[in-house]
């Protein structure tokens, strides 16, 4: 400024960054500290050494700059205009010229620099039915000319400095004696953040926000877009934080249909739940060695053979190679992860085969962060076109942490999230607490609060489910039965706490459904 003091300043964040006390400033801001002052310039020098002037180059006449004073100094040698002087006011007195260098590009302020009032605000007084703010000064005065060309002396005002709420800030009950604000701020992503900041500054209720095709007002004069601005006024929204939504905003997505999800490889629970869903969680539990992630494999080979979509693969706890043997060998019923399996190099080769582009697996190499994880989710949904993440297990994601149930609360959190934002479906294994009583190996029943931090994944989990089989028993058959039971239902509650049973055939490795065939009465319909 005038004074010699140096600053930088950002329009859209407020940062004021004064480069004083010896540190180092750039290379420009220190050529501009060298350079020789001309003494303190005043509000009186801009007076005797600028004009009242129009600016064709932006569209704004002589009459609407005679309106708001604002002024033009020229360059003698050229005869063009070098600098715009926009009028601030201070309780109702000039206190100010914001000067806008138009070669740099750059403002200072001529005057006193703080507790300056809106530009424009001594045109408009106090209280009123409306009142128009801008992001600029030259859009103000675009803003008066468009509406007075249509015979509307609408009160405009504009921020001092670009998309920032802090001038609202000092000129808050000022604001507050006007029924309504209307923000005409820039039509982009700064603008768009400094209207919701300036309307949760006021009354709820008083805002509302105007919208039109150019960027800003001035650029709206420039197309020639007067009428589009002009009825911009009557068709700005009354501001709603972030989340509210009107019968009107979800009356075309509620009157869909409602419609049944995927299927599961298992008929009885596709039946309970009505399939599975986009956007929605779904988390399995068990004790050690129960079966939960040879049931997740069951799965993603009736995802990639019965709806032929690809599926991302994040086993945490098991080599990649094993995971790819596993699941070729289910499409045809071979156990190619043992020796004894009864299968050929040719098949295994064929079945891997198969997999292709069907699959993709993440091998971690240790690597066990959520944030690691969530950028894999993300570039397996993103950029390989899947939409369905088999994750084996939560429970690895925060052994090392310090506070684990903060930490799991944190990936639940931002996991609901993931699924609204990708519309994918995240299925997940998490390990158990011990049974109080029988013991999960041994056929004890699992309950949701028996998911290690339970809380938040009962809280963000659509479905919860548990399988139950008792690994001791003395008869091979009920070894190898696993009740596969509901612990939550989000979407209806009509299936939790449902059973039904599942068998392990050991000659094609496959987990099939008990039904009344097998001489097991089936439990949950």
């Amino acid at each position: 400024n005038e004074g010699g003091r140096i600053s930088g300043y950002c329009q859209s964040c407020g940062f004021t960054n004064p480069w004083i006390n010896g540190e180092e400033m750039p290379e420009r801001a220190a050529q501009q500290q060298q350079r020789p002052q001309a003494g303190r310039k005043s509000v009186e020098w801009v007076h005797a050494n600028s004009t009242v002037m129009g600016m064709p180059e932006r569209g704004l006449r002589q009459d609407i700059a005679d309106y708001f004073g604002i002024r033009v100094g020229i360059n003698e040698a050229t005869g063009e205009v070098s600098h715009h002087y926009y009028p601030y006011y201070k309780h109702g007195k000039l206190a100010a010229y914001k000067v806008r260098d138009v070669a740099e590009k750059d403002f200072r302020i001529i005057g006193e620099g703080s507790g300056l009032e809106l530009f424009g605000s001594q045109k408009v007084g106090e209280g009123g039915k409306l009142l128009i703010v801008t992001e600029g000064e030259l859009d103000a005065v675009a803003a008066t000319q468009m509406l007075k060309d249509r015979g509307k002396n609408y009160r405009v005002v504009s921020l001092p400095n670009g998309a920032n709420s802090k001038s609202v800030r000092d000129n808050i009950e000022w604001l507050e004696t006007f029924e309504h604000v209307f923000l005409a701020l820039d039509q982009d992503e700064p603008g768009a953040r400094a209207s919701a900041e300036i309307a949760e500054l006021l009354t709820p209720g008083k805002v509302k926000v105007m919208t039109f095709s150019e960027k800003d007002a001035n650029d709206m004069l420039l197309a020639d877009r007067g009428a589009e601005f002009f009825n911009s006024v009557f068709s700005a929204q009354a501001f709603r934080p972030d989340g509210i939504v009107s019968v009107d905003d979800v009356i075309d997505e509620a009157m869909k249909p409602v419609e049944w999800g995927l299927s599961w490889p298992w008929e009885t629970l596709t039946r309970a739940t009505y399939g599975y869903r986009r956007a929605e969680i779904y988390g399995f539990g068990a004790g050690s060695g129960c079966g939960k992630t040879e049931g997740f494999k069951e799965i993603i080979d009736h995802v990639i053979n019965v709806h032929k979509l690809p599926v991302g693969v994040i086993f945490l706890e098991e080599p990649v190679a094993k995971t790819l043997k596993v699941l070729a060998g289910k499409k045809v019923n071979k156990r190619f992860h043992i020796p004894e399996g009864n299968w050929t190099i040719d098949e295994l080769r064929d079945g891997i085969n198969d997999l292709r582009g069907k699959v993709y697996l993440y091998n971690h190499f240790g690597s066990k962060n959520w944030e690691n994880i969530k950028s894999k989710i993300k570039y397996m949904v993103l950029s390989l076109g899947i939409k369905d993440i088999f994750l084996d297990h939560l429970t690895a994601l925060v052994a090392q942490e310090a506070d684990e149930y903060k930490a799991l609360n944190k990936i639940m959190e931002e996991m609901a999230s993931l699924v609204q934002e990708l519309d994918c479906t995240i299925f997940y294994i998490s390990h158990l607490r011990k049974a109080q009583g029988t013991p999960h190996e041994e056929g004890g029943h699992v309950s949701a609060d028996q998911f290690k931090g339970s809380g938040a994944i009962v809280f963000w989990s659509n479905f919860l489910f548990g399988y139950e089989r008792n690994q001791q028993a003395d008869e091979e058959g009920e070894r190898n039965t696993t009740t596969f039971r509901v612990l939550k239902d989000r979407n209806t509650g009509l299936s939790t706490g449902r059973t039904f049973k599942l068998w392990y055939d050991h000659p094609t490795g496959r987990w099939r459904e008990k039904t009344d065939d097998d001489g097991i009465q089936e439990d949950i319909m």
